[in-house]
């Protein structure tokens, strides 16, 4: 399709798109804006869609987004920076044994990690890069939390049978492309990113891995909040709930927006933003019901069968009927 022809056909799906959401459910004050940690990846796509088809007007709810890199904005929510925001289910459940109640209230992704290393690289498997360098994100990000599971799952202690090197995901980026790591676990849109330059490769992605044996998408990301805050604000995190599955369904639909805010992903070329189109709708969960919940417990409670995390209560994850 030509470029000014996609451009055309892309503005009138996307207000199509919006058209068929509804107006406001009811009249009356500008309710208080609740403040939300998103994150400059594939969370943040999901709040740019929130605003880009006004979804903030349909259910009544302003929201006021802290922008961050995914491990900043997991530590906005962990010390009450925000009201709500991005979180691990892992840590959510670890936390809880630990006497810190963070509630996870609604679906944002699927673990969308992928293990890469350069094209050339001899590596096939986790246990190939035993010794290795490996950059990720901080301690308190799913990342690290999912490579910990898989590398237990592996008979391997992540941190002492590897070099695990943290940092926010640009300078992640630059230690791979400059040989100081051998390894990058990252997250989209940085795979497909790397991917479109041609020289790196996936050596494996870890939900992929995950569901080898669990046969069922591995839910890692959720929106939450402390149950303090919960308690006295469950209407408000229902909404907010709506409104993010909403917008993931709009995307399921129509990967179109991924292209619509390929400036915000940092896509820049064609290979890249048809890559992002392909891979990122994938990663993002439509439904949250019980069998969502019940999926998200197996992990938790394999990462108690293999050390991760000492108990599994079900007490930090609610659907908010």
């Amino acid at each position: 399709m030509p470029p000014m022809h996609r451009r055309v056909f892309l503005s009138g799906a996307l207000g199509a798109a919006a058209a068929t959401l509804g107006g406001p459910r009811g009249l009356g004050a500008q309710p208080p804006a609740l403040s939300f940690a998103t994150s400059t990846g594939a969370v943040g796509l999901i709040t740019q869609i929130v605003r880009r088809l006004d979804l903030e007007k349909k259910y009544d709810l302003k929201l006021d987004l802290k922008v961050l890199d995914p491990a900043a904005a997991e530590k906005a929510l962990l010390l009450r920076q925000v009201d709500a925001g991005l979180f691990p289910v892992l840590t959510a459940a670890d936390l809880q044994a630990k006497a810190q109640d963070i509630v996870v209230f609604a679906p944002l992704l699927y673990i969308h990690t992928n293990l890469m290393v350069w094209q050339d690289a001899p590596y096939q498997s986790l246990t190939d890069l035993r010794g290795k360098r490996i950059a990720i994100l901080d301690k308190v990000s799913g990342a690290y939390r999912g490579m910990q599971l898989l590398a237990a799952r592996a008979r391997l202690d992540f941190e002492r049978d590897f070099q695990p090197v943290t940092g926010p995901p640009p300078a992640l980026v630059a230690f791979l492309q400059r040989k100081q790591v051998e390894a990058l676990a990252i997250h989209e849109p940085l795979v497909s990113k790397l991917l479109a330059e041609g020289k790196f490769r996936v050596v494996f992605g870890l939900n992929d891995e995950y569901k080898k044996v669990a046969r069922r998408d591995w839910l890692f990301l959720g929106a939450a909040a402390h149950r303090d805050w919960l308690a006295q604000n469950r209407a408000a995190a229902r909404r907010l709930g709506e409104i993010l599955l909403e917008s993931q369904r709009q995307l399921s639909r129509n990967p179109d927006l991924v292209e619509a805010e390929a400036e915000f992903l940092g896509l820049k070329t064609r290979p890249e933003i048809d890559l992002a189109r392909e891979r990122m709708p994938r990663v993002f969960p439509t439904e949250w019901n019980d069998g969502m919940v019940a999926g998200a417990m197996e992990a938790v409670r394999e990462a108690v069968r293999l050390g991760q995390i000492k108990q599994a209560s079900q007490d930090f994850i609610t659907l908010l009927k």
